[in-house]
């Protein structure tokens, strides 16, 4: 079913979309809706995320998405694919959410955004749909809940959620990785 959802995509996308870096947002769009099938990171699709990266079952599976996406849409930077979300922080054109939220630095559509859990190796991604502006933004993302409900690392599924950036809470937006086709 992925494969022929991909295909399908691959074949209606216009030419300029193919060509820009935009492509890894095409493809994570086409999965919007996508639910795992008992609530346990389980599925086809998620397990089809989660081999990508050589990951199993059940493991958590937003940084897998995302690394599935990017590979799928053969982008260049960033090189990093993990099952890991932290693992995108060593990513070149790392941006700080404080500089975005002071407006200092942009994050822009495309890119992917990173959150974490305090000081712990513990964290979550996904992608920005829109620019974002200083606070606020759009994301589209796996692994997490449809809504304020539900948990919003550890999710059911792949959703757009307006996000924001919150300096105070434990679990946080902290940064942002451009991505180059």
């Amino acid at each position: 079913m992925a494969y022929l959802r991909l295909a399908l995509l691959l074949l209606l996308l216009p030419l300029s979309l193919t060509v820009n870096a935009q492509k890894h947002l095409a493809i994570a769009q086409t999965f919007v809706g996508t639910k795992e099938a008992t609530g346990e990171n389980d599925g086809t699709e998620v397990e089809m995320f989660l081999k990508s990266v050589g990951r199993k079952k059940g493991d958590s599976w937003c940084s897998a998405f995302v690394s599935y996406c990017l590979s799928t849409a053969d982008v260049r930077e960033p090189k990093i694919r993990s099952g890991l979300a932290r693992a995108f922080k060593k990513s070149k054109g790392l941006i700080n959410a404080n500089d975005v939220l002071r407006g200092t630095k942009k994050a822009e559509t495309g890119s992917i955004v990173g959150w974490e859990k305090g000081g712990t190796v513990f964290g979550h991604i996904g992608f920005c749909l829109t620019n974002w502006d200083k606070q606020y933004g759009t994301t589209i993302e796996g692994n997490t809940s449809s809504g304020a409900k539900g948990s919003q690392s550890d999710g059911d599924g792949v959703y757009i959620r307006s996000r924001s950036i919150q300096p105070a809470n434990y679990f946080r937006i902290r940064w942002f990785v451009p991505v180059k086709n």
